[in-house]
């Protein structure tokens, strides 16, 4: 997948969010129940509007993306947000963390992008790395998006027992992300 420049993912989002991206993200770690000295990694993290949010929340957080140049961006806003997030190369299929690390693992707008090969992976990643007591959260399209190629997080929802995740809590963001559809989100934990 091609990724647009810095300035031009960040746009993106303001216009697809409709100008409420903060809002759209304090929503997700609402539900995440992200709270002040846990340990979060967001994957995926794109220019780091989540990472950063859960960082001005007291947290210790690890974020993650394959593309440079967006992380050098983030890297920027966390110091403008005077905030220090620890921003890493990398994808959600091999991820450079050891085994039960965080006590919370965020995954927003990313698992739709990946063939379903790299989706169990990645699932299974989520799950290798977050601590036994610790939660998962995706957001992602639902049925019906107009974006995102047939992907329902419902349906890969479903198959997270299978990698050792067990689903507690799901519904919808209460979003639509424009040209993007109805946002869902699954709160999981190790099963």
């Amino acid at each position: 997948m091609q990724m647009p420049s810095p300035w031009r993912y960040d746009l993106m989002l303001l216009l697809a969010t409709r100008g409420r991206e903060a809002a759209f993200r304090e929503r997700q770690l609402d539900l995440a129940r992200v709270a002040t000295g846990e340990s979060v990694l967001d994957v995926g993290c794109g220019t780091g509007t989540l990472a950063i949010a859960a960082a001005r929340r007291g947290a210790v957080v690890h974020a993650l993306d394959p593309s440079s140049e967006l992380l050098t961006r983030a890297g920027r806003k966390a110091k403008r947000a005077r905030v220090s997030v620890t921003f890493d190369v990398g994808t959600g299929e091999s991820l450079p963390y050891t085994d039960d690390t965080f006590d919370v693992v965020l995954s927003s707008l990313v698992l739709h992008h990946l063939s379903h090969d790299d989706l169990r992976a990645s699932v299974q990643e989520l799950r290798r790395v977050v601590k036994p007591s610790g939660r998962v959260f995706i957001a992602d399209v639902g049925a019906g998006a107009h974006h995102g190629g047939g992907f329902d997080l419902a349906v890969a929802a479903s198959r997270f027992g299978a990698v050792g995740l067990e689903a507690i809590e799901s519904g919808s963001l209460g979003s639509d992300v424009r040209r993007v559809g109805e946002m869902h989100y699954v709160l999981a934990r190790a099963a």
